[in-house]
């Protein structure tokens, strides 16, 4: 689980959903943050707009959320290499940045936050 990967929201939680987010939902990772075990996902409005529809269409607002790992999978990867992320970096400091690789929370140095793997909080 890393930067622009689409996931899928896997829980009903009251913290989500007063942001608009719920249940099945299907969003994209536009931010990590290590420190916070979670992602920033973004759930965007899918509905095309065409010639034809233009004048009908009800555009949603865009939603952006922090989104605990645990809370959501995986169901379309992203093509973002450890690269293409740390060239992204500020600072180019490894440990700024978190991706989800095998159930540990790493950073780009492949440092561990998590001492149990698929156990976010351990």
């Amino acid at each position: 689980m890393k930067i622009f990967d689409k996931v899928k929201i896997l829980v009903s939680d009251p913290e989500y959903e007063k942001h608009g987010v719920y249940k099945g939902m299907i969003g994209t990772i536009v931010e990590a943050h290590i420190e916070f075990r979670s992602f920033q996902v973004a759930f965007i409005d899918p509905t095309p707009i065409t010639e034809e529809n233009w004048d009908s269409v009800e555009l949603k607002d865009d939603i952006i959320c922090y989104i605990r790992i645990k809370d959501m999978q995986v169901v379309e990867e992203s093509n973002c290499t450890d690269e293409f992320i740390f060239n992204d970096l500020p600072n180019k400091d490894m440990r700024w940045y978190c991706k989800v690789e095998d159930g540990y929370i790493k950073n780009l140095r492949g440092e561990s936050l998590n001492k149990i793997a698929y156990d976010y909080e351990s």
